[in-house]
């Protein structure tokens, strides 16, 4: 039998099912595979799993992939027989909340929030939540290769809870960032335009204002920022390979794109071209790039560092 990410499935007799919680919770599997840990099926040895074998073993199926054939069904019996499972779950959730931005967080909590999701179906909040840290993983630096599928997962969900709660600022701003993020202007500024109505404080509708502005001027960057964004991922990838001519070549591409560069600061990739150049050793231009992520963000310490170690160097 296939065995897949430390899952066995155990297929029940027909008619079979298990009495849980003294008789409280009754799981019918109706010819439902039920999948269990490796280490459990193992024990079987000809019977029927346990009850606690069965609920470590559709919690770690759906904690793998929240997808899974017969999700709602295994959400079902983890609702409804192991109720501490999904405490577990909810505190996961919150504790990951506290954490700093980071792919891995991320993507666990938007396979514990998918989880929750299929107990709720019918909640505009965890949509919002999931298009919410799908929007946050395709901006994280560490992964832009992957923000062309990230973004269009974040429109999916957050699309969806629009719908379920158009009247949501929060869903609007960041659907409106996303529609921005792939390229759909136009999209943009009709959600855009709602909030502005309302926005409370003069810098935020100030800065709303002027980006609605732009776009209806047709100050746009020349592709879809998405492609910017994956290009920065391509040029990452360069300079961990050593490959630092490839590397300030894209990001230099980039960087010609002034509509781009003005909405997205990112003091990170000036850092990163600095360091290409300092590598090649074209000092000077090495420190404008220092210069341009200090500028961009004062507190951005490895720039500041950099910045130091070439002019002692005399790099000016």
């Amino acid at each position: 039998m296939t065995r897949i990410a430390g899952i066995q499935y155990y297929y029940p007799a027909e008619g079979a099912r298990l009495d849980a919680r003294d008789g409280r919770a009754v799981i019918v599997y109706d010819g439902i595979p039920v999948p269990l840990e490796v280490s459990d099926f193992d024990q079987l040895d000809g019977e029927a799993p346990d009850y606690d074998m069965v609920g470590r073993g559709i919690y770690h199926a759906l904690r793998n992939n929240p997808d899974c054939a017969h999700n709602t069904l295994y959400a079902t019996w983890l609702r409804d027989a192991y109720p501490h499972h999904l405490a577990e779950l909810a505190s996961l959730i919150v504790m990951l909340d506290r954490k700093d931005v980071d792919v891995s967080y991320i993507d666990r909590k938007i396979c514990y929030l998918k989880i929750m999701s299929l107990l709720e179906p019918d909640s505009p909040r965890i949509p919002a939540e999931i298009g919410s840290c799908y929007l946050d993983r395709g901006l994280t630096m560490s992964a832009l290769h992957q923000s062309t599928v990230m973004l269009y997962r974040a429109e999916t969900f957050l699309s969806r809870a629009y719908e379920m709660q158009p009247a949501d600022t929060t869903v609007i701003s960041r659907l409106g960032e996303v529609s921005y993020l792939l390229g759909r202007y136009d999209r943009a500024v009709q959600l855009w335009e709602s909030l502005v109505p309302g926005m409370h404080k003069a810098d935020e509708a100030d800065h709303l204002g002027k980006r609605l502005k732009a776009i209806r001027d047709g100050k746009i960057p020349k592709i879809p920022p998405v492609d910017y964004l994956e290009a920065i991922g391509v040029a990452f990838a360069c300079y961990e390979s050593g490959d630092y001519e490839e590397c300030a070549a894209i990001l230099g591409d980039i960087f010609d794109d002034l509509v781009f560069c003005e909405i997205f600061p990112l003091p990170e990739v000036w850092f990163h071209l600095g360091e290409c150049y300092r590598n090649l050793s074209l000092k000077e231009y090495a420190r404008e790039c220092y210069v341009a992520a200090l500028k961009r963000d004062p507190g951005y310490c490895d720039a500041e560092s950099a910045l130091n170690a070439l002019d002692a160097e005399g790099g000016h």
